[in-house]
């Protein structure tokens, strides 16, 4: 029986651990560092320690995030580093334990901009793997497997684009994505004319978010804007739980503010589909329906834009494209240091946040509406 509390460890790396990233089931761990390499650990339930159970040199320059991808067609990580580079990695049981080889590169991407890349995560359906990735000058790639979702050796784009002007070198900047990782979307928005099969992924761009679905022909299209600060977005986060008849999102923001926001499908009103009692809410307008400023694209870029893949014309009115309102529900403040994550927990209920005190915080709803701390650890204490 696993012992009760929290485990302070030696991680073993040779430099600054810089993300970290959990199985499915909590039961393996992934640690990327600025040594150039990657840790995978697993759990030892009987007393809740962690082991190493390899560490490879994964990329020529620091690895800036891991992701695993779903367990179900074998284990699978991505990484990228600051050597511009995209990689995933295939668990390969055949190999010795710790021996350095037990995980091997099936697949490599290199930035299309020469700008080494910000963000990556993965969205899984069954046995269905797709992955985002975005630049520091915001370059966007989604990709899919090029043949069988068996086989993640080889992957085809489904869409790339500029999705903001390109930051000047002196300028702050923070990229950040995350999928809406359920089978199905928001059934309001289903009975409305989305694609039940839509893919939908958050992407935080300077100030604000900017949600994207596919429709019918699986092209790619804004159906929310997230706005409500001025400063820089440092995170974003789709919470599960869309079959209560909406999406939430939560946002960590430079201004001090995490940010809790509910996408609504217009028309839907009569679904008693809102999480708050008598709170007061803010109806953020929509800036779906504008036109997204359009930066040069690549050739790829604006081949898959016009042709049966890429963006969709916002502009355009399709089968499966909803557009869909915002609520602003809570705005968090952090009583002493700035946010940077936000994430939430697997059933939606409860936020977790980190902040530079190094403290972690988890907020709960209450019963009327309102989002409250309900905990507080303080990472710096032993």
């Amino acid at each position: 029986m696993a012992s009760e509390g929290f485990h302070r460890f030696s991680h073993g790396h040779q430099d600054l651990v810089t993300d970290v990233s959990y199985n499915i089931y909590g039961t393996r761990m992934a640690t990327a560092s600025a040594d150039h390499r990657i840790k995978v650990w697993d759990l030892v339930e009987t007393n809740g320690s962690w082991t190493v159970t390899d560490v490879w040199v994964a990329h020529d320059a620091s690895v800036t995030c891991v992701k695993w991808n779903g367990p179900f067609v074998g284990e699978h990580l991505g990484s990228i580093g600051e050597d511009g580079t995209l990689k995933i990695w295939q668990e390969d049981v055949s190999q010795a334990i710790n021996s350095g080889r037990r995980w091997r590169q099936l697949f490599r991407m290199v930035t299309a901009t020469g700008v080494p890349y910000a963000h990556l995560d993965f969205k899984t359906i069954g046995v269905e793997s797709y992955f985002a990735v975005i630049t520091r000058d915001g370059y966007l790639t989604v990709c899919e497997p090029a043949e069988d979702h068996d086989d993640l050796s080889t992957w085809k784009i489904m869409w790339e684009d500029y999705l903001c002007k390109t930051p000047s070198r002196m300028e702050e900047a923070g990229f950040r994505l995350s999928w809406h990782k359920e089978i199905l979307p928001a059934w309001p928005a289903v009975l409305a004319g989305l694609d039940r099969k839509s893919l939908s992924l958050a992407a935080a761009t300077g100030t604000t978010v900017k949600v994207f679905r596919t429709d019918k022909d699986r092209k790619f299209y804004i159906a929310a804007t997230l706005e409500g600060t001025n400063e820089l977005v440092r995170d974003v986060d789709w919470s599960n739980g869309s079959m209560r008849g909406f999406d939430t999102l939560a946002t960590a923001s430079k201004d001090g503010f995490i940010r809790i926001y509910e996408l609504h499908t217009p028309g839907a009103a009569s679904f008693a589909t809102s999480s708050t009692g008598n709170q007061e809410q803010k109806l953020l307008p929509s800036h779906a329906d504008l036109p997204m400023p359009r930066p040069s694209r690549s050739a790829i870029g604006a081949g898959l834009a016009g042709g049966a893949k890429g963006k969709r014309d916002e502009q355009a009115t399709v089968p499966g494209a909803v557009r869909q309102d915002v609520k602003l529900v809570a705005e968090l403040e952090m009583p002493v240091a700035l946010p940077w994550r936000a994430k939430w927990s697997p059933d939606g209920g409860m936020l977790v946040t980190t902040a530079d005190d190094g403290t972690v915080r988890l907020w709960k709803k209450s019963i009327d509406g309102e989002w409250l701390e309900a905990a507080e650890i303080d990472g710096t204490k032993e």
